[in-house]
């Protein structure tokens, strides 16, 4: 039974939730968003938004399932197959459920809002008939994918279908291979062999990366393989979990091979957006860039996680209890105050920064007052909280004698 606490792993996807502010408020901001991800975004923009943006979403996602996956063994283990699956529902399917009801209507709502203020000029909460009218007559004409819109909800609904996986992966962990394959992950080989099957699976999406109809109720089946794919690694990785900790020592190698396959990975895709038809010679660079890229940066954090907050600390305990309400609120945030901005002529930068720290006062000063102490926390977590603010936490424990 595998009792420990992974306290760099929850802080770790405690933050890939939270790096939802910086990934969608950046969205808003693009100079240059990708030809099959139409993004609208506001006539203040920069270039710097792209490369952030294109940073965080090249590993946030692909880190986050396979910590799921790695989550969703140590669960098992802990509960059996259907204890499992109880507790998945109070805590994916009841919370997905009611963020339908609640805080997806909102997001849309200002993400509308936002668009028809950049594209006509109105300003109005509630659209314009007209305007609206307008908007679905070009959607319908540039054949951008519609359907029911699950925003940033979309990787509850995911959860949903690779929880379904579960059986498959402890059927793969029992096999006869896993011995060999605990000393083929114990070799820098491992690495290459899993990012030549994530490139594989990037090979649908034009210039390797992933968007577009994932997003959507209607289940992308590329998506399901792309990202489902993260989450049987990582529940096969919590069988070989000594291997994680073995990440510690690649941490400086992979940060350099990260920092030289980054920029060739968006100049590649860069190629490939201003001429499609150049060949499928440039097409398999930048899928094969994007897919060693990926997991150079997975093996970083997952390194940096262990090697550097594997601890008990007020900061993790936070960050990993507060995590999913951050997430499940920020998006109709964010919308809401990059609309407020549209007619204002500020750079970019500006702009970025007033929506991300509006957000993040929001959703922090929400849970900490709101939330954990209530219901509410009980649903999203199973269990009400009373903590203090981080800071605060660690300057008492500083003053604790040993």
């Amino acid at each position: 039974m595998d009792d420990r606490r992974y306290y760099g792993l929850d802080a770790l996807r405690g933050g890939m939730m939270m790096l939802g502010i910086v990934l969608h408020a950046a969205t808003l901001y693009l100079a240059s968003p990708p030809p099959h991800a139409p993004f609208t975004t506001d006539p203040n923009n920069s270039y710097a938004m792209d490369l952030l943006f294109d940073f965080i979403h090249s590993f946030r996602m692909p880190t986050f399932f396979v910590l799921a996956g790695f989550f969703a063994s140590l669960l098992v283990e802990k509960r059996g197959l259907w204890g499992t699956y109880k507790n998945r529902m109070a805590r994916v399917l009841a919370p997905l459920a009611a963020g339908m009801l609640t805080v997806m209507p909102l997001a849309a709502l200002f993400m509308l809002d936002f668009t028809l203020s950049v594209k006509y000029g109105t300003h109005d909460i509630l659209p314009n008939r007209d305007d609206l009218a307008k908007f679905e007559r070009e959607i319908r004409a540039q054949g951008i994918p519609t359907g029911v819109f699950l925003a940033h909800l979309w990787f509850l609904y995911y959860l949903c279908y690779f929880y379904l996986l579960i059986p498959l992966c402890r059927w793969l962990v029992q096999r006869p291979f896993q011995a060999k394959l605990g000393r083929l992950l114990a070799s820098p080989l491992a690495l290459i062999g899993f990012a030549l099957y994530t490139s594989a699976t990037l090979w649908p999406y034009p210039g390797g990366q992933v968007f577009g109809e994932f997003l959507f109720l209607k289940p992308h089946a590329p998506s399901l393989l792309y990202y489902g794919s993260f989450f049987v690694f990582g529940y096969v990785f919590h069988f070989h979990r000594g291997f994680l900790q073995g990440l510690t020592r690649y941490v400086p190698w992979c940060a350099a091979l990260a920092l030289v396959l980054f920029p060739l990975s968006i100049y590649a895709s860069n190629l490939e957006y201003v001429d499609p038809a150049r060949s499928v010679g440039i097409h398999l660079i930048a899928v094969l860039l994007h897919g060693f890229c990926t997991w150079a940066l997975i093996y970083f954090f997952i390194g940096c996680a262990l090697r550097y907050f594997d601890r008990e600390s007020p900061w993790i305990l936070y960050t990993s209890q507060s995590s999913y309400w951050v997430f499940l609120l920020h998006l109709p945030v964010v919308a809401a105050v990059a609309w407020w901005l549209v007619p204002y002529d500020l750079p970019a930068i500006v702009k970025f920064l007033v929506v991300a720290s509006v957000t993040t006062v929001v959703c922090f000063a929400t849970y900490h007052y709101w939330v954990q102490k209530t219901w509410v926390s009980d649903f999203l977590n199973g269990r009400r909280f009373d903590l203090d603010w981080p800071w605060r936490s660690a300057a008492a424990g500083s003053k604790v004698p040993a």
